[in-house]
């Protein structure tokens, strides 16, 4: 079973319990879909904290809206189910200015980041414009599925 933790690191950026309910929703969705297993740690962060994750793990000095990382197995006491952790960061400070970009709520723009990332845990990439557009549209799939975008 796939489970979410979420962790706000900023101020004022409380995640209502409806959007904290579609986050369950989406992880359910994309762990059946994709075979996503284990928990999942969702943390919104700022700017800052982004600039220097994106700056230390892709050399690219400059804050971004999602990184995804996939910690691999976690030591577990003997007997037990072997856990890997999978990290997803978001900036809120860029969600905001994205969804005031795209004319959508900042809870949309969330879920759309956060189903982004999901993918990411789930094998997906973008790395060239092909895999970038298929990697959209099954976001869209996803948040339409779950009755976050019309289908």
């Amino acid at each position: 079973m796939t489970t979410l933790l979420v962790e706000v690191e900023v101020e004022d950026a409380e995640l209502s319990k409806a959007l904290l309910s579609q986050f369950e929703e989406l992880t359910q969705s994309v762990a059946r879909s994709h075979d996503l297993q284990g928990p999942v740690s969702l943390v919104l962060i700022d700017d800052e904290q982004m600039r220097g994750l994106n700056s230390q793990f892709r050399s690219k000095d400059r804050t971004t809206d999602v990184l995804s990382f996939d910690l691999g197995p976690l030591p577990t006491q003997q007997g037990a189910d072997e856990m890997v952790c999978k990290e997803i960061y978001i900036s809120v400070e860029q969600a905001h200015r994205q969804a005031l970009d795209m004319g959508v709520s900042q809870s949309e723009e969330l879920a759309r980041l956060f189903v982004h990332g999901l993918l990411h845990l789930s094998g997906w990439d973008h790395e060239t414009e092909e895999k970038l557009h298929a990697m959209e549209q099954e976001t869209d799939a996803i948040l339409a599925r779950t009755g976050l975008l019309p289908q």
